[in-house]
């Protein structure tokens, strides 16, 4: 038998095989052609089926039908769960396929119509007509089960290509609508029309928000063989673009005037996956209370990327340009998930015009700083890194770097205000709640050598033991309070010193914003690195304006509320005690136990504290060996002691 085939192989020539494959291929095309309708029917009837039973889904399809060789139209398509409102309505789709891709058994779009589609997002309470599609009766991954072997660079890749491939060269849309009800409120976006001819499209956008309506234009590029995509969003008339939603939902208020983004095509090299692009914003505005109680206003900012995908981790390249306003820099990131979560950051500027900083700062971010003029050069580095998964490992250095820098004139404020008597404000929760002057026409005024050095020194070793050398950061502290942080995955400790504390407190208002931190930072810088002021003249107003209870404020006025005495009279136990409130000044309530005596933890403190004073020779070994945690309350504070089970809520006030 063998032989016989071999030979009859033989007795064929060149011309008989083609033409036997030339027809056993035009038998597949017509076999293909002729019963494709009931199979492509069958086979969606069967995944319609199996989607409505795993998905507890109604999907309905109305007709559907070939046109010509290789185009498909779908008609009245709808979609919602069972006993829910209806998530989708399509009239119809209409797509053509790469006839000849399709014979390898690739889906290649060509042509893509889409008409009078319609998404209703509803939600009501606890329930919505959405979250069935994410519960379905697929096994849920545990950690034993997801494998960490997969390689990111090719996975990256494979999606990229997967996307693009199905992005049609000619696409229409025609009457597209996004409708969100949440509890009645409701936004809506809808797309009149939007064509794709010759890799572009341009398209206006109606969007609405309740009573308010925004109305933007949408353009770009598509080019999927180069995988290629550019986006452009603008407003059509005066107003600025502003995102919805947001401002209902976490009180954000981010609207712009012109939004690019551009995806412009990946490579595989050295086993890794190149995307490069770019982004842009102007004429933006942020508000948000965690950020600034004011507009934050940014005139330009622009970002060319581009990301490495290897293996095992995701990097942000320093070839990478971020524009902001007047700085150029170019950061660096590096992210490996596993087996170890680690994290990597750095910048590198070198020396540029001091003033392009200030300058650049957002308008609305740091009101202090607004105005201000300076000369001379300045640079900065920024390396940091940490093992998430072993808190210990934080490497960090910050170093911001002066040549010739000189302030010409101060802006808002004159930062050397401190050098003189000055009015202070304190403020509750971002409201001014006392004024009083900061100099002799006060009575409470007290210079540094009418304070006790009991609690002079108390409140450095407890505070900042290396104020009087370090230029207002630790960054030693600084590590120990993002390793603390990450034990805790909370924000549980800070790492300001008293130079931090002391710029807060006179300078910016108690909100809890980034803008606050931001800007404390900048000044404390301006003041330590510049010698606005002295550091003894720093640490008197300090003790002359620090919070020591409820309306206390200042070191007599604290000595006079608890132990009804002047601050030049405070015993090394009292020092101790009042150094302990710094932090939080409101809990001294809960510092005793009912029958008016320290609770049994002070000892502790009193021991650590003492000790390291008694080690930097601020007290005598006699004063240590006699040191109890006791005290007596004799001033008003007295009256305010309270039993340890009464605790009221609104009085413990963390110091950010």
């Amino acid at each position: 038998m063998v032989k016989r085939i071999t030979q009859f192989i033989k007795n064929l020539n060149w011309r008989k095989i083609l033409l036997i494959i030339a027809s056993l291929f035009a038998g597949f095309v017509i076999l293909l052609f002729v019963f494709r309708g009931p199979v492509v029917r069958g086979l969606i009837k069967k995944k319609v089926a199996a989607f409505n039973q795993n998905y507890q889904a109604d999907l309905q399809i109305g007709d559907f039908s070939f046109s010509g060789i290789s185009g498909a139209l779908i008609k009245d398509v709808s979609l919602k769960p069972v006993d829910g409102d209806t998530l989708l309505k399509v009239h119809s789709v209409y797509a053509r396929i790469n006839f000849w891709k399709l014979l390898l058994f690739k889906v290649s779009l060509t042509d893509l119509e889409l008409i009078d589609a319609n998404i209703s997002l509803v939600k009501k309470d606890s329930t919505n007509n959405y979250d069935f599609l994410l519960k379905h009766d697929n096994k849920e991954q545990t950690s034993e089960n997801v494998s960490y072997d997969n390689d990111y660079a090719k996975e990256t890749n494979r999606l990229l290509n997967a996307v693009f491939y199905l992005i049609p060269s000619n696409l229409q849309i025609i009457n597209f609508g996004i409708v969100s009800n949440t509890d009645n409120h409701i936004i809506s976006m809808q797309l009149p029309e939007l064509f794709v001819k010759e890799h572009c499209f341009k398209s206006g956008i109606i969007l609405k928000e309740q009573e308010k309506t925004n109305l933007m234009m949408l353009e770009g590029t598509i080019e999927p063989a180069d995988k290629i995509a550019k986006f452009k969003l603008y407003s059509a008339d005066t107003s600025k673009v502003r995102m919805p939603f947001i401002g209902y939902k976490w009180n954000w208020v981010f609207a712009f005037d012109t939004a690019q983004f551009s995806f412009e095509g990946n490579h595989i090299s050295d086993g890794k996956n190149i995307i490069n692009g770019s982004s842009s914003i102007s004429g933006l505005i942020i508000n948000h209370p965690r950020i600034s109680t004011s507009d934050v206003f940014l005139n330009n900012a622009s970002f060319r990327y581009q990301f490495n995908v290897g293996s095992d981790y995701f990097e942000l390249d320093s070839n990478s340009i971020v524009v902001f306003n007047k700085l150029t820099f170019n950061p660096y990131a590096h992210f490996r998930p596993h087996p170890n979560k680690q994290l990597s950051v750095k910048l590198h500027k070198n020396r540029f015009p001091a003033q392009d900083l200030f300058e650049s700062l957002p308008k609305g971010l740091f009101f202090n700083l607004e105005g201000i003029k300076t000369s001379g050069e300045l640079s900065y580095n920024f390396d940091f890194f940490v093992d998430i998964d072993n808190p210990d490992s934080v490497f960090l250095e910050s170093d911001l770097k002066r040549y010739n820098f000189r302030i010409e004139s101060y802006g808002n404020t004159d930062l050397r205000k401190m050098n003189a008597d000055f009015l202070y404000t304190a403020y509750e929760k971002g409201e001014a709640v006392k004024s009083f002057a900061v100099g002799p026409e006060n009575p409470n005024f007290r210079t540094l050598d009418q304070i006790s050095p009991y609690l002079r020194n108390a409140a450095l070793m407890a505070e900042d033991g290396g104020f009087f050398w370090h230029r207002g950061f630790i960054p030693d502290a600084i590590k120990a309070s993002i390793t603390k942080n990450i034990k805790a995955k909370r924000f549980a400790r800070g790492g300001s010193t008293i130079s931090q504390q002391l710029v807060k407190n006179v300078f910016l208002n108690r909100n809890k914003t980034i803008a606050r931190k931001l800007e404390e930072a900048l000044i404390v810088w301006l003041i330590e690195n510049n010698g606005l002021t002295s550091k003894d003249r720093m640490f008197e107003v300090y003790m002359n304006v620090i919070e020591w209870g409820p309306m206390v404020y200042g070191a007599n006025e604290a000595a006079r509320f608890y132990f009804n005495k002047d601050a030049s009279k405070l015993t090394l136990a009292e020092s101790l005690f009042l150094a302990n409130l710094i932090p939080h000044p409101k809990w001294f309530r809960f510092s005793f136990d009912e029958n008016g005596n320290l609770k049994p933890h002070f000892a502790n403190y009193f021991s650590f504290v003492s000790n390291r004073m008694l080690k930097r020779e601020m007290i005598t070994q006699e004063d240590f060996d006699n040191l109890k945690p006791e005290i007596e309350l004799k001033g008003p504070a007295k009256a305010l002691v309270i039993k340890t089970d009464s605790i009221l809520s609104d009085s413990l006030d963390f110091v950010f």
